[in-house]
């Protein structure tokens, strides 16, 4: 019944544009350097070391942090607060690379390759699970991520990429490796949510290896713990438009 209810409700179940300003999604954390006094406050309340203080001013690194929100609430002069904007993705090659010209070279590479489709495969490494229930959700009939040109493939022989969720553990870390070169070149590598680009909350366990660019070359990272079905679709977006 309730099926019949939502159609009747909203008319079709598919949203029009997934990629809506969301006023309930958690997203950057903004500064406002006028409030802030750098007591530090902030930086002893992060459990992930997102928070640096560089020179007298905050420093927030979003691709660590997990967006817990504690350093707004440890914050007593007000200057830290949540935008909503979910829209946080990088690519993290392009970003890496030695010059602009580097850069701008690399992403037209990428977008030359796979700029009218996408083809993935997913590989948990050891994650809460939480990421990969929000890359499922991309997939349902509210946010079709189908609709871009994007899709998940059961084998790697047929995939463009991996996404990477959770920390990579040292018992995954085979698994991992024979997955990205089962991979026809060129292939890309993904990292979904802040545990599968630096370890996250667990980066410090005896059952993790190093972070995941150290054992292969990262294209996207979407931040977040975990990033929504929002932030992924956008992180996506940006490898093929």
């Amino acid at each position: 019944m309730n099926v019949f209810f939502d159609r009747f409700k909203y008319g079709k179940e598919t949203i029009k544009d997934p990629l809506f300003d969301n006023p309930d999604s958690y997203g950057r954390i903004e500064l406002n350097g006028s409030l802030c006094n750098s007591c530090g406050a902030c930086k002893e309340e992060c459990i992930v070391g997102a928070v640096d203080i560089f020179q007298g001013k905050v420093i927030i690194d979003e691709k660590k942090c997990i967006y817990c929100g504690n350093c707004i609430n440890a914050c007593k002069a007000g200057a830290l607060k949540n935008t909503h904007d979910y829209r946080m993705a990088v690519l993290e090659a392009v970003e890496n690379a030695d010059s602009e010209a580097a850069g701008l070279a690399l992403k037209n590479k990428i977008y030359k390759n796979f700029g009218r489709s996408l083809v993935l495969r997913s590989v948990d490494t050891g994650s809460c699970n939480a990421c990969m229930l929000e890359l499922s959700a991309t997939q349902n009939t509210f946010y079709s991520l189908s609709r871009y040109g994007i899709d998940f493939a059961a084998s790697p022989r047929h995939a463009d990429g991996i996404v990477v969720t959770g920390p990579v553990t040292i018992n995954m870390k085979e698994a991992l490796l024979k997955t990205y070169y089962a991979m026809s070149e060129p292939r890309l590598v993904i990292a979904v949510g802040t545990c599968a680009y630096d370890g996250g909350i667990f980066k410090d366990a005896y059952g993790n290896f190093e972070r995941l660019d150290k054992l292969l070359r990262v294209d996207l990272v979407v931040p977040g713990c975990p990033p929504s079905p929002q932030a992924i679709i956008y992180g996506l977006n940006k490898l093929i438009k």
